[in-house]
């Protein structure tokens, strides 16, 4: 297992326990309701010839203040594809929106 997977742990647990804070009354796939959530997707896929693709995502929301919420969205990937091993993050997007009162 890649080391960066390992990484990954830490980091889903805390945004696990911020999950369980989540408002039952809103749906959290609307970006504007006022709720914390977290999905998290792990792929793997042989591609045959002993190559392989393995992609990881992280995206959520977390409401730092009744008016202020954090949207982030993290996609890693490892494959061999070339003969050689690539790790790395494909995307990391980070974003605040702002509820006027």
């Amino acid at each position: 297992m890649p080391r960066i997977f390992l990484c990954f742990v830490p980091l889903i647990s805390a945004l696990l326990v911020v999950g369980y804070a989540a408002e039952a009354e809103e749906n959290a796939s609307i970006p504007l309701a006022v709720v914390n959530n977290t999905d998290i997707r792990y792929q793997y896929f042989d591609l045959g010839g002993g190559t392989d693709l393995q992609d990881a995502f992280v995206d959520g929301a977390y409401m730092l203040r009744p008016d202020l919420k954090l949207k982030y969205e993290l996609h890693y990937n490892s494959t061999n594809a070339t003969g050689e091993r690539f790790n790395g993050f494909e995307k990391t997007s980070f974003k605040l929106i702002y509820f006027p009162s």
